[in-house]
Parts: structure tokens; C-alpha cells; sequence
């Protein structure tokens, strides 16, 4: 290597330097004022970091170039804040509660209901030791094949993917993912729904990107900027600048900005974007939506029938701890491991009751503020706050919240207030507005 060369990850080693002297705001130019290096070099490098470290890129209207700005200190893409491992850590822990509680579910719910039917019919019958016998063979035989049906089905853990998903309409119009509903759901499903609730599509950690790079491919000719990417997911803009920076660096976009002061990247690389992610599927953010959350999408005959079945356990177990009995074998298998089994299967879907509440209230102000967001690009200009909202198409019980939301949509999308020359008070969102138009018109 040649005195004035230098490797590629000693440059981006040297142009991290520099960032943290400048306390995380750079613009290429500084960089080659101070080191040297050649433009197109040190651009390569910041992509590199754009890539690997939270920032964002915005135009240095001074001297009319692209500036870097990075979070200072430096933080990596993707780091979890201490709350955000407590929450992985919580859901790790429900998710190996749950399908440890599936797979024993349908072995334990059966089993019992049958151990505890046959000590409630031998206290309360007298039959023929043949009679009984014959009726004991039928009935093993039975559960037998429920249990092994019951522990396979709770041990697939892909029972449930992503390709068994699909698009179903909301009664507000817009779409939601959801599973492929079953024409005619088994017991042991109905029992798992019972306390769970219905298993609910997965996030796909592609998705963003997929659709993303789905949308330069077929509809801005490749080219993105941060209110496009907003279009796409709703996220605010100060999001969407991360994101922007963060496909720069990953796909080798090229930044400009254009004569209002707007950056954008263009991807003429996009041959060599992977397969799997040019096949992404192009949803805007104002059409779908997050799917209802249910109890457990049973039929009333299917709960009651599984309602009773856990009560019967219930009941008897409770009894047993209560009977006069010395052998503490008998006292945990029949007594205290289905009590506590019982109440558990009783106590989690009551609590999901108000958790689905909440969630569902949450559903309802997200579909409110997509219809606001729908409303202003079709407005496509200054208008008022009655003007938004007749346009969005509100039910009665969405025009208070839908006020609250469209001042919270301003702070997101850097919009304005101001008021035209009749003092009528105007809701502007030309960011926004000019960053998606600028991905669709050429200029």
C-alpha cells in the first residue's frame, strides 16, 4: 500500500473520529478539508456508518450540500434501551409460558375431565365391573388420540406462519392482515383460543425494507425521501429521516437535494438488491391496519362446552383439597396441579379482557389518524381543520379524538398553522406533501 492509500475500514475508522469531533453533524466536504481524501471515498465511508449507526440527513442550506447527522454519542442500529430488553425479555418469557401451557393444555384439560368423571360416576354408580370396564376401554381410546393430537399440534412451533396469512376488510374499509380462518376450527384449537385468544400474524422484520425497495422499483423509478417512506408506514419524520439514511447505506443510494432544499436518494443499484426483497408488496400506510383483537373467535357452543369442562376440574379438584386425605401424591396430582391448572385457564383470558380493550382503543385512534392522513394527501394543499375532517370521512364518536390527533400529525410531519388573509386558520403540511411529490415528479 501506497503512503497516501489507505484501506477502506481505516478511512471509515478516521471519518468516525471526525464525527465525534464534530459531536455527530458532518457534511462530506469537512471531512475532505480536513483529511485529504477524495469525495466519492469518503462518501462510500459514510454510507458504511449510515448503515451501522442511528442518524439522519438533512440539507445544510448554507452551502447548499448534504449534511450527516448523527445521534452523539454514536448508537448503533437496532440497540435496545433498557425498557425495550425488559419488554423482549417479558414476551420471550409469555412465549414459553404459552406454548408450554399449549402443549399441556389439551393433555391436562382432557385427562382430567375424564379421571375426574370416572371418580364422580364410580362414587355415584354402581354398575356391572364388565359394564364399567367396557365403558373405560372406550373412553381411553379416545382421549388417547386427543392427547397425542393435543401435544403435536402444541409442539409445531411454525403451526402458524406467515404464507397461512391473509387480507381481510374492517368495517372502517381499510385492510388487515389476519390467519386464514379455519372452515371449521378443531376442539383443540378452540380450547388453545379459549385462553390465548387467536394466534395473530408475525411480524416480518423485512416488511419495511421489502416494501420499500418494492415501491422504488415500480412506482418512483427509484427514488425515496423521508415523507415517501412516511407514506409507506406512517412512521413521523424525524423516523423516516433514520430510515432514509439507513437504506442509503444499505443499498448504495446516492443523495441530492433539489432547488426547494429537499433531500432524496436515487437507487440505481436496484438489480442488485435481493429477489426477496424487490418482491415486496406495496401497501400505503392509510390502507391497512392493524387486525381486531377478539377473546377468542369460538362459537358459544364450543365455550360453553370448554367453560364447563374446566369448571367440572375446578369443582372436583377443590373438593379434593378439601377431602380428608394423608397421601400428599394424591393431594398434588389430583388436587393442587389441576386447581391451579383450572384457575390459570380461567384467570388468563380474564385478564386479557381489559388488555384487549385498550389495545383495541389504541386500534381505533391509529384507523382514525390514517383516515386524517388519507384526507390530507387528497386535499393536497393548505385547509382547515373542518375541511380535513369532512374529508376523512369520520364517524360521530371519531370527530373529538381526530382533533386531538390532527395537532399531534403536525408536531409528526413538521406541519404549520397559519392563517390566511381572512384570518381563517389553515393546516399546513408542505414537508410532507413536497417530499412525496418530489419521488413522483422528475425535477
Amino acid at each position: 500500500m501506497k503512503k497516501n492509500e489507505i484501506s477502506e475500514s481505516q478511512l471509515v475508522n478516521k471519518v468516525t473520529e471526525i464525527i465525534k469531533q464534530k459531536k455527530g453533524k458532518i457534511n462530506p466536504y469537512e471531512i475532505a478539508l480536513e483529511t485529504g481524501y477524495s469525495i466519492d471515498d469518503i462518501n462510500d465511508a459514510l454510507k458504511r456508518l449510515l448503515e451501522i449507526y442511528d442518524s439522519k440527513i438533512q440539507a445544510d442550506l448554507k452551502t447548499g450540500s448534504v449534511e450527516f447527522v448523527f445521534s452523539y454519542p454514536l448508537i448503533k442500529r437496532g440497540k435496545k434501551t433498557f425498557k425495550e430488553i425488559l419488554a423482549v425479555v417479558a414476551d420471550k418469557s409469555y412465549q414459553i409460558f404459552k406454548k408450554i401451557y399449549k402443549i399441556s393444555i389439551g393433555v391436562i384439560l382432557i385427562v382430567y375431565t375424564i379421571i375426574f368423571a370416572l371418580l364422580v360416576l364410580a362414587a355415584m354408580v354402581a354398575a356391572s365391573s364388565g359394564d364399567r370396564d367396557n365403558r373405560r376401554s372406550n373412553v381411553n381410546l379416545g382421549f388417547i388420540v386427543d392427547i397425542i393430537y393435543a401435544i403435536i399440534r402444541g409442539m409445531q412451533i411454525s403451526y402458524i406462519t406467515r404464507e397461512m396469512s391473509d387480507y381481510y376488510q374492517d368495517s372502517s374499509g381499510l385492510y388487515y392482515r389476519s390467519q386464514r380462518k379455519e372452515p371449521k376450527k378443531s376442539f383443540i384449537n378452540s380450547v388453545y383460543d379459549f385462553v390465548f385468544g387467536p394466534e395473530r400474524v408475525k411480524a416480518d422484520d423485512l416488511a419495511d425494507a421489502r416494501e420499500v425497495m418494492a415501491y422504488l422499483q415500480k412506482v418512483s423509478n427509484g427514488r425515496l425521501t423521508a415523507g415517501a417512506i412516511s407514506l409507506l408506514s406512517g412512521v413521523p419524520m424525524d423516523v423516516a429521516e433514520s430510515k432514509l439514511a439507513e437504506y442509503v447505506g444499505k443499498f448504495k443510494g446516492d443523495l441530492f437535494i433539489n432547488s426547494d432544499g429537499s433531500v432524496y436518494a436515487e437507487f440505481p443499484n436496484l438489480q442488485k438488491v435481493s429477489k426477496e426483497l424487490l418482491e415486496g408488496k406495496i401497501i400505503y400506510y392509510f390502507d391497512e391496519i392493524e387486525e381486531p383483537y377478539v377473546l377468542n373467535g369460538n362459537t358459544t357452543g364450543k365455550n360453553i362446552a370448554i367453560f364447563f369442562m374446566n369448571l367440572f376440574n375446578l369443582f372436583v379438584s377443590f373438593a379434593v383439597l378439601n377431602a380428608p386425605i394423608d397421601s400428599l401424591g394424591i393431594l398434588v396430582f389430583l388436587g393442587v396441579f389441576p386447581f391451579v391448572f383450572s384457575l390459570l385457564f380461567f384467570l388468563i383470558p380474564l385478564i386479557r379482557i381489559p388488555v384487549n380493550y385498550v389495545l383495541n382503543k389504541k386500534r381505533d385512534k391509529n384507523i382514525v389518524r390514517k383516515k386524517l392522513f388519507r384526507a390530507i394527501l387528497k386535499i393536497n394543499k393548505p385547509a382547515t381543520e373542518n375541511e380535513i375532517l369532512n374529508e376523512a370521512r369520520l364517524e360521530k364518536n371519531e370527530v373529538d379524538i381526530a382533533k386531538n390527533i390532527l395537532n399531534e400529525m403536525l408536531i409528526d410531519y413538521r406541519g404549520e398553522i397559519e392563517m390566511n388573509e381572512n384570518g381563517v386558520v389553515l393546516y399546513k403540511f408542505d414537508k410532507l406533501l413536497k417530499d412525496i411529490s418530489l419521488v413522483l415528479n422528475k425535477n
